[in-house]
């Protein structure tokens, strides 16, 4: 049985690890299940153990393991949704170690939903027993399921699993604070745990696989810990971080009748995938005037219709409706989102369901390679703080938790079987511009400060207003001056520190996005039509730069050899060996 590492004193160093992993998720607890049982683990998690972004996935996980389907297939729904920006190489990686990821998952315990005339004497395949539906941007039935509680059955089967793991410590309701790098390589992470600050020592590398950052804005389906951690943590530590101006949100999140918006629950993608129709407050089904796929549509359009129908009308939410569907396949399929209907007065199956667009998930984040090997010897990052091109401007529905799966699993297997010496290369090759930008204001993170819950939401609201769906370049420099008087406001807890500073880089990461804001946030006649990047496969138009470590300049530059690709217009390559490469605009430090 896994133990807690127990505080030691302020500053002194827990036990040594091999490996060090920050986060609970699908992808920290696959890469440590997929370690080898003599391998020495720590987990680090914010909350208790299980609380993690997974665990609210509701939809599903893509996998192409239909009789119909195959991985090109697959391959090709994720780049036509990533808009021209997903890199062909990583995603052909997520799409062929598919199918024995989900067999590797459903060993470890986890439970799919079963096709009706599935034979458990039999084995017919994963295609012959599992029940696959189809969500949006997906050409095919691919979707493996648990009812609509897909992410919080997994999480169930990881952590059995992972508190049966020999060998392995888990610090719980431990906040991570900064990287320890030493000689040019991250050798460990200093953790807040019960007040005291302890050092986590790994020999074999550290993996950042803590989340995203939902919480930066007013609106998000995310739980109360994504709050940017991993994306700052890179940063500090002088890490290329990438696409940071790709921010997903989900279209369809729940407008309670009342008027509260404390819980913005999430009305899975496949619900659409199974029928729903979207309609206006005049009752019109609208998303055929947006796109030939109308409700299947990728979710950037589909957000962006559903917000252009609000604003048209001055109406808080737009609608889902299920009513032509048989209601008591509605309440069997989705049991989880029809409870929290029926909360609020609203019958999933007869009702008109109030849904508006919300903060969901980050495409962008800490550049890697398809080993998710980032641009400092020894770190690795897994999940949705990596930023390993597969997503591209837009995630395809339900490739979230495959991505965390496939990926995690890849990074165990290089952990395994190599040191950090023989395990990073001298230049691993990151596509695209190099940027840098103007220095930001640092927040002061304070380990006693309490939660500053007034600057939190105030850099939320700008968030929502400034740099969500709809930006321009005015509202963009607004948005800069204000989250710079916020950061500069004086001493904050060390999570409002992570979100002070990346939402600045967020935020300089859109306004260098130029060719993207003409169709994002005004073109809104025109939603249906695709970002004007280069589309061009494998040549993604991306760039990117570093954060603020201490790295020497030659360290640097054995790690980071930046390659240019596709300028884009107007813009020119700013960055030095020191500042890192990789796919879009990202933030240099100071």
């Amino acid at each position: 049985m896994p133990t807690s590492v127990s505080a030691v004193g302020a500053g002194s160093e827990a036990p040594h690890c091999d490996v060090a992993i920050l986060g609970g998720g699908i992808a920290g607890l696959s890469l440590a299940l997929s370690l080898p049982a003599g391998l020495r683990v720590t987990l680090v998690t914010k909350a208790a153990l299980g609380e993690s972004n997974t665990r609210y996935a509701q939809g599903g996980l893509a996998a192409a393991v239909g009789a119909d389907d195959d991985a090109e297939l697959h391959l090709r729904d994720t780049v036509a949704a990533g808009a021209g920006l997903v890199d062909e190489r990583a995603a052909r990686v997520l799409v062929t170690e598919a199918r024995e990821a989900v067999a590797w998952l459903i060993a470890a315990g986890t439970h799919f939903d079963e096709r009706p005339d599935a034979s458990p004497a039999r084995d017919d395949g994963l295609a012959a027993r599992y029940d696959l539906t189809r969500e949006a941007a997906h050409s095919r039935r691919r979707v493996l399921h648990a009812r609509d509680a897909t992410g919080a059955e997994i999480e169930r089967a990881l952590v059995a699993a992972m508190r049966a793991r020999q060998g392995a410590h888990v610090l719980e309701h431990t906040q991570a604070l900064e990287l320890v790098v030493r000689d040019g390589a991250c050798a460990g992470v200093d953790v807040l745990h019960d007040g005291q600050v302890l050092r986590v020592l790994a020999s074999r590398g550290v993996a950042l696989a803590n989340g995203g950052a939902g919480q930066l804005w007013l609106r998000t389906s995310n739980p109360l810990g994504a709050t940017a951690d991993g994306f700052a943590l890179a940063w500090r530590a002088g890490v290329a971080l990438a696409d940071l101006e790709f921010a997903q949100f989900h279209p369809t999140v729940l407008v309670p009748p009342n008027g509260d918006t404390t819980e913005a629950f999430l009305i899975s993608e496949a619900v659409r995938g199974e029928g729903a129709w979207l309609r206006n407050q005049a009752g019109e089904r609208f998303l055929p005037r947006y796109a030939p796929e109308a409700e299947l549509a990728p979710r950037d359009v589909v957000a962006r219709a559903i917000l252009s129908e609000m604003l048209a009308e001055g109406a808080p939410s737009a609608f889902l409706d299920l009513r032509h569907l048989r209601a008591a396949e509605t309440h069997t399929r989705f049991p989880t989102i029809a409870a929290v209907c029926r909360r609020y007065g609203l019958d999933l199956a007869r009702d008109l369901i109030p849904v508006a667009p919300a903060a969901h998930y980050f495409m962008g984040g800490v550049a890697v390679d398809a080993w998710a090997r980032t641009t400092l010897p020894g770190l690795y990052a897994v999940g949705e703080v990596a930023c390993t091109g597969v997503h591209g401007a837009n995630r395809l529905a339900s490739n979230s938790l495959l991505e965390g799966l496939v990926f995690g699993r890849r990074a165990a297997r290089l952990l395994a079987r190599t040191t950090t010496a023989d395990a990073w290369p001298s230049a691993p090759t990151l596509p695209g511009d190099v940027l840098t930008f103007e220095p930001l204001v640092l927040p002061v993170g304070a380990h006693a400060a309490p939660i500053a819950e007034e600057i939190r939401a105030g850099l939320r609201r700008v968030m929502w207003q400034r740099v969500s769906l709809r930006r321009d370049e005015a509202g963009l420099a607004e948005a800069r001056r204000e989250l710079r008087a916020l950061a500069a406001a004086g001493p904050v807890d060390p999570e409002t520190a992570n979100m002070l500073l990346v939402a600045q880089l967020i935020t300089e990461a859109a306004q260098a996005r130029r060719e993207k804001r003409r169709q994002r946030w005004y073109g809104m006649s025109s939603v249906h039509q695709r970002s004007p990047c280069d589309s061009s496969v494998g040549t993604p138009n991306r760039f990117t730069t570093s954060g603020s470590g201490s790295r020497s300049k030659s360290q640097a530059s054995a790690n980071c050899r930046p390659t240019m690709k596709s300028r884009l217009p107007g813009m020119k390559p700013t960055g030095t060996p020191e500042s890192a490469s990789r796919r879009s605009a990202a933030a240099s430090g100071p």
